[in-house]
C-alpha cells in the first residue's frame, strides 16, 4: 500500500489512469486515507455539527469563518453519487458553505445533466490553471480556493474542512439592505497586503432530485445539493472601502432559493471572505 502511495503521486502515473479511462477517483479509492482513528474523531464532530467551530477554536481564532466547498460533478458521471452525497450532508453544517457545479464534458456519453453549463466547466478550469494542475476530474472538491481533493473521499475532505477552518479568512463580510434585489456587501477588515480581491456571486438551487434514464448512472435516483445555477463576478473590491452594493438585475440573476458571496484572489485563487445567504433557511 505504501508503494502504491509513492507511485501514484507521480504525474505521469496519474495521467496514465485518465488516459486508461479510470477517473481519478477510482485511483484514489485503491489507497488508504488518512488513519481510521483521526476521521472517526472527525466524524463525531461532524455528528456534533461542530468541525468548523472546533477547529477554529483549536487554531484560537476569535471568531469561526465559514469554509467555502466547491464540488465539480457531473449526473452522467459514475463516481459522482459519493461525492454528491457527501456534499448533500455538508451543505447542512454550521460553518460551511457549500456548492455543487455541474460540468458540460460528461453530457456527452448517454445522459446530459440538466443542470451542467459551461460556465461550472469554467470556473473548474480557472481553478485548474491556479493551482498548476494537469488536468481536472470529476468528482473534484475545492477547499477555500487553496486545496483540491477528490470529493468522494469522506475522510479526507472532513480533515481537509478542518484544516481550513483553522486558518480563517482574512476578511468577513455580511449582507445588508434588500437582500433578494439589491443587497449591500459589508466587509469588515481591510486586505492584510493591500491591492484588491474580486468578488463572486453563485447563485444556487436548493435541491434537486433527479432519476437518471440514461448512461453510467441509470437507475440511480440522485439528490443534488446547493445547485449552482449562476456565477457572476460583482465587481473588484479594493481593500478598504467598507461596503459594496450590486443588484441582481443587472447581472441576469434570480437568487429564488439562496446564493453565496465570495471574496476572491482573482478567478481561481484563495478565498478571503465568503458569507452565505439561503431564502428558506432549515
Amino acid at each position: 500500500m505504501k508503494y502504491l502511495k509513492t507511485l501514484f503521486k507521480r504525474p505521469l502515473v496519474r495521467l496514465a489512469f485518465v488516459a486508461l479511462g479510470l477517473s481519478s477517483a477510482w485511483a484514489y479509492m485503491a489507497i488508504s486515507g488518512p488513519s481510521s482513528e483521526i476521521v472517526q474523531a472527525a466524524e463525531k464532530r461532524l455528528a456534533q455539527g461542530q468541525l468548523v467551530a472546533q477547529a477554529a477554536n483549536v487554531a484560537g481564532l476569535s471568531e469561526t469563518a465559514p469554509v467555502v466547498i466547491e464540488l465539480f460533478t457531473s449526473q452522467g458521471c459514475s463516481s459522482c453519487p459519493p461525492a454528491d452525497a457527501l456534499l448533500t450532508e455538508l451543505a447542512d453544517q454550521p460553518g460551511i458553505i457549500a456548492l455543487s457545479y455541474h460540468v458540460d464534458y460528461w453530457d456527452y456519453i448517454g445522459w446530459k445533466d440538466p443542470f451542467s453549463s459551461p460556465e461550472a466547466t469554467q470556473r473548474q478550469r480557472d481553478y485548474g490553471s491556479s493551482m498548476s494542475l494537469r488536468y481536472v476530474y470529476t468528482p473534484q472538491l475545492v477547499i477555500d480556493g487553496r486545496k483540491e481533493l477528490v470529493g468522494s473521499r469522506r475522510g479526507d475532505v472532513l480533515l481537509g474542512i478542518e484544516e481550513a477552518a483553522k486558518a480563517g479568512k482574512a476578511v468577513s463580510l455580511s449582507i445588508t439592505g434588500n437582500t433578494l434585489s439589491e443587497p449591500t456587501v459589508n466587509f469588515n477588515k481591510e486586505l492584510p497586503l493591500g491591492g484588491s480581491a474580486t468578488l463572486w456571486v453563485a447563485v444556487f438551487d436548493e435541491q434537486h432530485e433527479t432519476e437518471i434514464q440514461r448512461g453510467e448512472n441509470k437507475g440511480l435516483f440522485m439528490v443534488n445539493k446547493h445547485v449552482v445555477r449562476g456565477f457572476e463576478r460583482v465587481g473588484e473590491w479594493n481593500g478598504i472601502d467598507v461596503s459594496l452594493s450590486f443588484s441582481f438585475a443587472s447581472l441576469g440573476l434570480s437568487p429564488k432559493d439562496g446564493y453565496a458571496l465570495l471574496l476572491q484572489d482573482g478567478t481561481g485563487g484563495a478565498i478571503l471572505g465568503a458569507v452565505l445567504h439561503e431564502s428558506n433557511p432549515s
